[in-house]
C-alpha cells in the first residue's frame, strides 16, 4: 500500500497531544513478551510532502563551497511501517550509507516531530513509536531486554532493506521522549544502558512520593534515570531534559522529578527570568553533559510547547553533543 500522507483526524491528535492521561504514573510491567509479528515490516515509501516535513532551511553541506562545486544534498526520506511507526532518513539513503546514528523518539504525534527534527539539522536515522496514552503503554512494550535487543535489530534490518545496503548497528543511538514516552527509555535504561548514548526527556517524568505531603520524590522509582544523569555529570553521556511547570496532585511533575535529578548529578540550578522558544525559562541546571531547562506553564497548552520546541530545547542539545563527540 502507497502511504502518501496520515494525518488522523483532529481527536486523535488532540488526545496525542494533550491528553492528561500521557502523564499518568508508571503502571506495572506486563508479564509476557511482546507478542506482535514484522512490527517493522516495510510498507511501500513514497517522499514526503515538502509543505509538512521539509526543513525552513537547506541543511549546509560538511565544508563551504561555491554553489557550483557544492554537492547535490538529498531530499528526505520518510517511511510509514504497517507497525505504525515512522522511519525518517534527513537525507535520503546517503543517511545511512556512511554510517548512522539513530535517534529512537517514543510518544508524539508524527506531524508535529518530524518537521521540528529536520529542522534541527540532525543528520541521523530518525524512527517515531507511538504505544498509546500512559507510561505504562510504553514501559509494558518493552518488559525484557529481549524486546529493547529486537527492536533494534528490526529497525537495522528495515534500514538496510529500504537503503538496500548491509544490515549494521547504528554507531550511537539517543532516546528521545515526550510526556509518556518516557516509560519506554525507563527500561532501555534498566535492561541495555550501554546501548544508549543520549537520553532526552520532553516534559514528561513522573514517579511517586515517600511523603506526599512535604512532595518528597520517591528515588528508587528513579533508579535508572539518576544512574545515567551521573554518567552525564560526568560527561561520559548526554541528558537533557526540559519541563514545564505542571505540578500533578497526587504524584511527582516532570519539574521535580528534574530537580531530583539535577540534585543527583550536583548540578547546581539557577533561577532565571528568559524568553526562549516561545516559552519563558525560569530554571537552568548543568554540569558536564547534564542539562535541565525549566519553563513556565501549568497547563495543556504548556504541556504540548514542549513537544513543538524539542527542536530548540533537546534536539539542538544531541546535535551539538554528537557533533564534539
Amino acid at each position: 500500500m502507497r502511504v502518501r500522507k496520515l494525518l488522523g483526524t483532529a481527536a486523535t491528535t488532540a488526545a496525542i497531544l494533550l491528553g492528561l492521561g500521557q502523564t499518568g504514573l508508571p503502571q506495572s510491567r506486563a508479564a509476557g513478551v511482546m507478542a506482535q509479528s514484522g512490527v517493522l515490516s516495510v510498507a511501500e515509501s513514497t517522499q514526503p510532502s515538502l509543505a509538512l516535513v521539509a526543513p525552513s532551511e537547506p541543511v549546509a553541506s560538511a565544508s563551504p563551497r561555491t554553489p557550483s562545486q557544492r554537492e547535490p544534498v538529498a531530499a528526505p526520506k520518510t517511511v510509514l511501517m504497517r507497525s505504525g511507526a515512522w522511519f525518517v532518513y534527513p537525507k535520503g539513503c546517503d543517511t545511512v550509507r556512511r554510517g548512522y546514528n539513530l535517534v529512537l523518539h517514543f510518544h508524539g504525534a508524527h506531524t508535529t516531530v518530524i518537521p521540528r527534527y529536520l529542522r534541527s539539522g540532525l543528520d541521523a536515522v530518525l524512527v517515531i513509536i507511538n504505544k498509546g496514552i500512559g507510561s505504562g503503554a510504553y514501559s509494558n512494550a518493552y518488559p525484557l531486554g529481549s524486546d529493547i535487543d529486537s527492536l533494534l535489530h528490526r529497525v537495522e534490518r528495515t534500514a538496510a532493506r529500504e537503503c538496500n545496503v548491509p544490515a549494521g548497528a547504528p554507531a550511537k543511538v539517543a532516546l528521545s521522549s515526550w510526556s509518556a514516552g518516557y516509560g519506554a527509555t525507563q527500561q532501555f535504561l534498566r535492561f541495555r544502558p550501554d546501548r544508549v548514548d543520549a537520553v532526552l526527556l520532553s516534559d514528561g517524568l513522573h514517579v511517586g512520593f515517600t511523603d506526599e505531603r512535604r512532595r518528597k520524590v520517591r528515588l528508587n522509582q528513579l533508579e535508572e534515570f539518576v544512574t545515567f544523569a551521573q554518567r552525564a555529570a560526568r560527561g561520559e553521556r548526554l541528558m537533557a531534559i526540559a519541563h514545564s511547570a505542571i505540578t500533578p496532585p497526587k504524584y511527582a511533575g516532570a519539574g521535580e522529578t528534574a530537580l531530583a535529578l539535577a540534585q543527583a548529578a550536583h548540578a547546581p540550578r539557577r533561577p532565571l527570568v528568559r524568553s526562549r522558544h516561545g516559552m519563558m525559562q525560569l530554571t537552568s541546571a548543568q554540569r558536564g553533559q547534564f542539562y535541565s531547562d525549566g519553563f513556565a506553564g501549568t497547563d495543556k497548552a504548556a504541556h504540548a510547547r514542549h513537544l513543538y520546541s524539542i527542536d530548540h530545547t533537546l534536539f539542538a542539545r544531541l546535535k551539538s553533543y554528537w557533533a564534539q563527540h
